[in-house]
């Protein structure tokens, strides 16, 4: 899935002046993608059914130098679940180590029913942006 972050959450206050950005949603079956999509659109829980082939775009994601260092946010949904893995363990199981040294990366619990953890997250994804941008910047200076 893919979709421009501020189309998805246009009442956000701290993209408000911000360029359009690119996002690519990616999850196991049943994980909530469209589920937290709905959230931050509409800033209400709304009951889906399975999307598979319904809401998705081809994407490639390619391991290529324009990718390095590129920010993740990984949300830990169904943080409302008792069955839910908790942070530390989303983590470990996703290897989050192995990333890049240069990757910035963040794992927020949050719950596309209650919507918690949600603004916490879209907000440490902001500040990655901008730190990587201003790597990108510093980088570019560096080189000349």
């Amino acid at each position: 899935m893919g979709n421009q972050l501020t189309e998805i959450a246009p009442n956000t206050p701290f993209l408000q002046n911000f360029q359009s950005l690119h996002v690519v949603v990616i999850g196991l079956d049943a994980a909530g993608k469209t589920s937290l999509l709905y959230r931050l659109k509409l800033k209400e829980f709304v009951k889906t059914i399975p999307t598979k082939g319904f809401n998705t775009e081809k994407i490639k994601i390619t391991r290529t130098s324009e990718n390095q260092g590129v920010p993740v946010l990984v949300l830990a949904n169904k943080q409302d679940l008792v069955s839910a893995l908790s942070v530390s363990e989303v983590e470990k199981v996703l290897a989050v180590h192995e990333l890049n040294a240069s990757t910035l990366h963040h794992v927020q619990s949050c719950s596309a029913v209650d919507g918690q953890g949600l603004q916490p997250g879209l907000e440490k994804l902001y500040e990655m942006i901008l730190k990587r941008k201003k790597m990108v910047k510093h980088n570019k200076h560096r080189k000349r």
